[in-house]
C-alpha cells in the first residue's frame, strides 16, 4: 500500500502475473508513446512558435525597411519637391527681376529720350531767342544810328538856321546903324555947310560873333575839387555811423520802437537780398522796401540835421529848424544803402550783370519824393558808401603795394585791423562795384514822372576821373573798376553820349591800357573789350 502511496504502478510490482507485467509494460509503452507524441507536439509548438516568431521578427525588420525606405524616398521627394519650389521662385524671381530691370531701361531710355528732346528744344529756342537778339540788336542799332543821323541833320539845320538868321540880324542892325550915322552926317552937312564934306564917313562897327573862350580849371583845381568832394562824402559816412548810435541811443528805452525799427532793418535787407534779373521779378521787393521806408517817416518823432547827410543842400540859408528831418528814415536809408553796397560787391563781383536789378531799384528808391528832403535826394547816402569801398571812382589813386595805397584804392581789410584781403577778392569786389556804379548813374527817367536821383553825367564824370589819372598812377584796381563800367553797358553809354561815347570808349579801351605797358594783366584785359564788342554787339570803336 505504500508503495502504491509512492506513485510506482501495481502492475509492475505484479511479478508473479505475466498478464499483470505485460500489461504494465504496454501502460509503460503507452505511457511512453504518449509522453513522445506530447513532447514531439510539443517541439512542433516549440519550433512553429519559433519559426512564428522568426517571421513576425522578420515581417517586423522588413516593415522597418520599408518604413525607412520609404521616409528617405519621402525625404527625397520633399527635397525634390523643395528644389522645384525654390527653382520656380527663383524662375519667377529672375523674370520679375528681368521685367523689372527691362521697365527701368525703358524708363531710362525715356527719360534720356526726353531730355534730349528738350535739350533739343532748349537750343532751337536758344538760338530762336539769340537770333531774335541779334536782330533785335540790328534793328537797336540801325535805329539809334537812324536816330543819331536825324539828331545830327536836325542840329546841322537848325545851326545853319540859327547862323543864317544871326547874320541876317547883325547885317539889318549894321544897316539900321549906317543909316542912322549917314543921317546923321547929312543933317550936320545942312546944318554945317562949310564942313569938309569930302571926309570919309565913318565904317560902321564889326559885329562879333564869336562867342567868348570857355575858361576850364586847371588839372590841379580839378583835382583839388574832386579830393575836396571826396573828403566830404568821407565826412558823410562818418556822420552815418554816429547817426547809428544816436538812433540806438533814442529808441534804447522804447521797446516797441525798438522792436519795430529792428523789423523794418531785417525787412529791408531781406528785401535787398531777394533782388534778381527778370523784367518784374523786383516789384513785390521794391514795393516792401518802400512801405517800409514810408513807415518811418511817422514812426517816431526823433528829429536829425539832414543837411550833414548831403554834399551841398540847395538852400543854405535856412533856419535850424527847418534843416530837421526823420531820423529813423535817413537810418533806415543808410542800412538800405548799406545793403546795396554789399549785394554790388557780394553777388556782382562774380555776375556783373546781377548788379542792374539792383542798381535799378536803388534808383528808384532814392528817387521817390516821399523820401526827398525840400525836393533834394538823399542819395549822397548811397554815394558816401561808393566813396569809401571805391575810392577810384573819383580819381583817387595810390600805390597798391603799400598799406596806404591800398587803404586809398578802397582794399577791404579781414577785421577791422585785420591783413588785406586776398588780389582776386579784391578784384571781385571792385569788378562789383564798378557793375554797380554804372547800373545805378546809367538809368533813364524819360518814361517816368520821378526825377532821375543820379543822372548819367555822373557816369561820364567817374569815366574820366579813371581814365585822366596820371600816367604811372594807375593801378590795376582802376583798370578793374572801369572794365567792369563799360562791359555790359556801352549800348546805354552811347545812347546817352553819341559819338563823344564812341571817342571816350577808344580813349579807355585803347589809349588808357596801353600807358600801362605789359605789365599789367588788368590792363590787358580791358584793352581786349573792343574785340568782344565787335565780336558779340558788332559795335566798333
Amino acid at each position: 500500500m505504500a508503495k502504491v502511496m509512492s506513485g510506482e504502478s501495481p502492475y509492475k510490482l505484479a511479478l508473479d502475473a505475466p498478464s499483470r507485467q505485460l500489461l504494465w509494460e504496454l501502460g509503460q509503452l503507452a505511457i511512453s508513446s504518449r509522453a513522445d507524441f506530447d513532447a514531439k507536439l510539443e517541439k512542433a509548438d516549440r519550433e512553429h512558435e519559433n519559426e512564428h516568431r522568426r517571421a513576425l521578427e522578420a515581417a517586423a525588420v522588413e516593415h522597418e525597411r520599408v518604413r525607412e525606405s520609404a521616409v528617405r524616398q519621402m525625404e527625397i521627394l520633399s527635397l525634390q519637391i523643395e528644389d522645384e519650389r525654390r527653382r520656380r521662385e527663383d524662375e519667377e524671381k529672375a523674370e520679375a527681376e528681368k521685367q523689372r530691370q527691362a521697365k527701368v531701361d525703358r524708363e531710362i531710355a525715356q527719360r534720356r529720350a526726353e531730355t534730349e528732346r528738350v535739350q533739343k528744344e532748349e537750343a532751337r529756342e536758344r538760338l530762336q531767342a539769340e537770333a531774335r537778339q541779334v536782330e533785335a540788336r540790328k534793328a537797336e542799332a540801325a535805329a539809334v544810328e537812324q536816330q543819331r543821323q536825324e539828331q545830327e541833320k536836325q542840329a546841322r539845320e537848325k545851326a545853319a538856321a540859327e547862323k543864317a538868321n544871326n547874320e541876317q540880324k547883325a547885317r539889318s542892325a549894321a544897316e539900321a546903324e549906317l543909316q542912322a550915322k549917314e543921317a546923321a552926317v547929312a543933317a550936320t552937312q545942312r546944318s554945317n555947310p562949310t564942313q569938309n564934306t569930302t571926309k570919309d564917313a565913318p565904317k560902321s562897327p564889326v559885329p562879333a560873333f564869336s562867342s567868348p573862350a570857355v575858361q576850364h580849371p586847371s588839372g590841379s583845381q580839378v583835382n583839388s575839387t574832386r579830393l575836396a568832394e571826396h573828403q566830404r562824402y568821407l565826412e558823410i559816412h562818418q556822420k552815418l555811423k554816429e547817426l547809428r548810435k544816436f538812433v540806438s541811443n533814442q529808441i534804447a528805452h522804447d521797446k516797441s520802437t525798438k522792436s519795430r525799427v529792428g523789423d523794418m532793418r531785417r525787412a529791408i535787407k531781406k528785401c535787398v537780398g531777394q533782388l534778381t534779373e527778370g523784367k518784374g521779378a523786383n516789384k513785390a521787393p521794391l514795393m516792401q522796401i518802400i512801405t517800409t521806408l514810408k513807415e518811418a517817416l511817422a514812426i517816431s518823432p526823433i528829429q536829425v540835421a539832414i543837411p550833414s547827410f548831403l554834399l551841398s543842400p540847395l538852400n543854405t540859408s535856412m533856419a535850424d529848424n527847418d534843416t530837421q528831418g526823420p531820423a529813423i528814415l535817413v537810418y533806415l536809408l543808410n542800412i538800405f544803402a548799406k545793403a546795396i553796397i554789399s549785394q554790388f560787391s557780394n553777388e556782382a563781383g562774380a555776375a556783373p550783370r546781377a548788379a542792374d536789378p539792383v542798381g535799378q531799384v536803388a534808383s528808384q528808391i532814392f528817387a521817390v519824393n516821399e523820401f526827398r528832403w525840400q525836393g533834394q535826394s538823399l542819395i549822397d547816402i548811397l554815394l558816401a558808401k561808393f566813396h569809401v569801398v571805391c575810392p577810384v571812382l573819383w580819381g583817387v589813386f595810390g600805390d597798391e603795394n603799400t598799406t596806404t595805397g591800398k587803404l586809398r584804392l578802397g582794399w577791404r581789410r579781414e577785421g577791422e585791423r585785420g591783413p588785406f584781403i586776398e588780389e582776386g577778392k579784391h578784384f571781385e569786389r571792385m569788378t562789383g562795384l564798378g557793375a554797380g556804379f554804372a547800373a545805378l548813374s546809367l538809368r533813364s527817367y524819360e518814361k517816368s514822372r520821378l526825377e532821375n536821383p543820379f543822372p548819367h553825367h555822373h557816369y561820364w564824370r567817374a569815366f574820366s576821373a579813371i581814365v585822366n589819372v596820371p600816367t604811372g598812377e594807375a593801378t590795376q584796381t582802376h583798370f578793374i573798376v572801369l572794365k567792369a563800367m563799360i562791359q555790359n553797358n556801352e549800348t546805354r553809354f552811347l545812347e546817352f553820349f553819341g559819338d563823344a561815347a564812341k571817342i571816350a570808349l577808344r580813349k579807355a579801351l585803347i589809349e588808357f591800357p596801353a600807358r600801362a605797358g605789359r605789365k599789367s594783366i588788368a590792363a590787358k584785359a580791358l584793352a581786349v573789350l573792343p574785340d568782344v564788342m565787335r565780336r558779340d554787339k558788332k559795335l566798333y570803336i
